[in-house]
């Protein structure tokens, strides 16, 4: 099973798939645990919500409007990204669950725009500053998320050190939160870990977003070119956490 894990692990960072994966096979999409501040409209009425969580075909948003189940929504990110030709996306509802005790609703979004809309939207920057490659947004794949707060040591320009901690780690890249700004562009290695029973060990990408948020920075490093005993032990991490701390 760890070998099979491993083997398709391989093929998603070599940007290659296996549709024979059984792990894989269970997970249409990827799905990162995330906060964004959105705006919204329904029926022409504009509502404010959060993007709590968002992968390549939908999100879930967090609101207290009465939204109901076939109903389209229109979703703008108010913050202005230079990349991106459309703030606005439509989507449909595809499940809305409600919080008895603050009366909190959640709901499933699915994109409900062509793939020429959606690649040139704020949710593909966002899904980029989340560690993801060109090749693998908007694209029917399978592949893993973990949702963790992992310790971590970043050297970035002239080997400055930085400590913070990892929100998402994937096969593509990690959302890394630390106390100062990488600068967008720029190299930075990361030392990750060590977590519980797993070892440190050491991963280099490129820093595709970086924003500030109240007195961190909220970062998107995407990962470049992988040796063979990185993929083992970014693997071993992503099995642990998808046996000990990984929720739907």
């Amino acid at each position: 099973m760890f070998k099979a894990l491993l083997a398709g692990l391989r093929a998603l960072v070599e940007g290659r798939g296996d549709q024979d994966w059984d792990f894989l096979e269970r997970r249409e999409l990827i799905r990162i645990r995330c906060h964004y501040d959105v705006e919204f409209s329904v029926k022409g009425k504009k509502h404010k919500g959060s993007v709590v969580d968002m992968g390549m075909q939908g999100m879930k948003l967090r609101c207290f409007a009465p939204l109901k189940k076939g109903e389209e929504v229109s979703v703008t990110y108010p913050i202005e990204i230079l990349d991106a030709c459309h703030q606005t996306i439509r989507c449909k509802v595809l499940w809305v669950r409600k919080r008895d005790r603050d009366f909190v609703t959640f709901a499933g979004l699915g994109y409900n725009e062509e793939d020429q809309i959606m690649s040139k939207s704020w949710v593909k920057s966002l899904l980029k500053q989340l560690g993801f490659g060109n090749n693998r947004i908007f694209q029917k794949r399978k592949a893993v998320r973990a949702e963790c707060f992992i310790p971590v040591e970043a050297v970035y320009g002239h080997a400055k050190v930085s400590e913070g901690r990892i929100y998402n780690l994937g096969v593509g890249g990690a959302l890394v939160e630390a106390p100062k700004d990488f600068g967008k562009g720029n190299m930075v290695e990361l030392r990750i870990g060590p977590f519980e029973e797993l070892e440190q060990f050491t991963i280099t990408g490129a820093v595709v977003v970086s924003r500030q948020q109240g007195g961190l920075y909220l970062q998107g490093v995407q990962f470049g070119e992988l040796k063979e005993r990185t993929v083992d032990v970014l693997g071993r991490y992503l099995i642990h956490l998808l046996n000990n701390h990984w929720c739907d």
